[in-house]
């Protein structure tokens, strides 16, 4: 993607709650479940994945894409499908509707490389992990000249090998979590049967995609080629990594304040409010000025935007221009 271009495009920071939950990725067979949820969702949804990190009780994302109607219905989909695989596998009531995610557009290049470097650099300033060598995440992807496939799929095996041991402890991994015994192989030599089972997807993945030890690797979804030409050098890169902007970029965070939530989420909140404020339960039986009060809560609340509050209060759009 050119970023001079693609100027029509909007740029966002979607970043979860890490206080809901106390663990969001239990193992190595939650993250790699995640890491080919993202690439399948981004492939359905024709979002752009600039960069990622998956920690155990929350994630940032980077993405571009064209509205925020197509941002808010990517990570809605993400939680609903993350809450499912965790009732599924670890067999407990998980769902995620409630999982509070911040939706914030990036306005500008400067926010846009401070931002990605401060996702990129998430398991570092945990102690976790050098962001290079996490696997959950695109910190090993940027700027690695000459770097082939083949050399990548390794490097990312070996990342996988010292998040999931770093202790050495010999533990087995059961077998009904382990794919293909490790093997990397093309989506094409694997099989569309093969990819769907292992993505529990229906969707068609590019054959030309490299799976290994059952994961769809992140070279082959997210714009390298666009981050690297954000930064355009390496020592750009490296200097935007060097930087200590972690407070400027949570007060924003703090300052944003409100959530972007899919229609269907908005709507059960709508309905809450309504029954609180004026103990009715059907939205046409607001007055007007009814209507507006409850458009002003729910904008303060959840920053949504006016084009979804006009649908959701059931208020002409130039209503909600005029009087918000």
């Amino acid at each position: 993607m050119n970023f001079v271009s693609a100027m029509t495009k909007n740029y966002y920071h979607i970043c979860s709650d890490g206080n809901y939950a106390s663990v969001l990725f239990y193992d190595t067979v939650d993250y790699k479940a995640a890491m080919n949820r993202i690439a399948t969702l981004a492939l359905r949804m024709e979002i752009t994945i600039l960069a990622f990190v998956l920690m155990d009780n929350h994630f940032h994302f980077v993405v571009a894409c064209d509205s925020d109607e197509m941002c808010i219905q990517f990570i809605t989909e993400f939680k609903r499908l993350t809450g499912k695989f965790i009732s599924d596998i670890h067999h407990e009531p998980a769902s995620l509707r409630g999982l509070p995610v911040q939706v914030i557009p990036l306005k500008d290049e400067d926010t846009l490389r401070t931002v990605i470097a401060y996702v990129v650099k998430n398991p570092t300033k945990a102690r976790i992990s050098m962001f290079y060598n996490y696997p959950w995440g695109t910190g090993g992807l940027y700027f690695n000249p000459g770097l082939s496939v083949e050399q990548y799929t390794q490097q990312y095996k070996r990342q996988q090998d010292r998040h999931s041991n770093p202790g050495g402890d010999s533990t087995p991994v059961p077998q009904k979590t382990i794919s293909q015994s490790g093997r990397v192989q093309t989506a094409d030599a694997l099989g569309v049967f093969a990819v769907r089972n292992l993505c529990r997807t229906r969707v068609n993945v590019p054959g030309n995609w490299i799976i290994a030890d059952g994961v769809i690797l992140p070279c082959n979804y997210v714009d390298v080629n666009g981050v690297e030409s954000l930064y355009k050098t390496t020592r750009s890169y490296m200097y935007s990594l060097s930087l200590n902007k972690d407070d400027e970029i949570e007060k924003d965070m703090e300052e944003w304040g409100g959530l972007l939530m899919s229609d269907i989420e908005l709507r059960a909140e709508r309905n809450a409010m309504m029954r609180r404020l004026f103990a009715i339960d059907n939205i046409r039986s607001l007055s007007l000025p009814q209507r507006l009060k409850l458009a002003r809560e729910l904008r303060w609340k959840y920053k949504c935007s006016k084009k979804q509050l006009a649908r959701i209060v059931h208020l002409p759009y130039e209503t909600v221009i005029r009087e918000l």
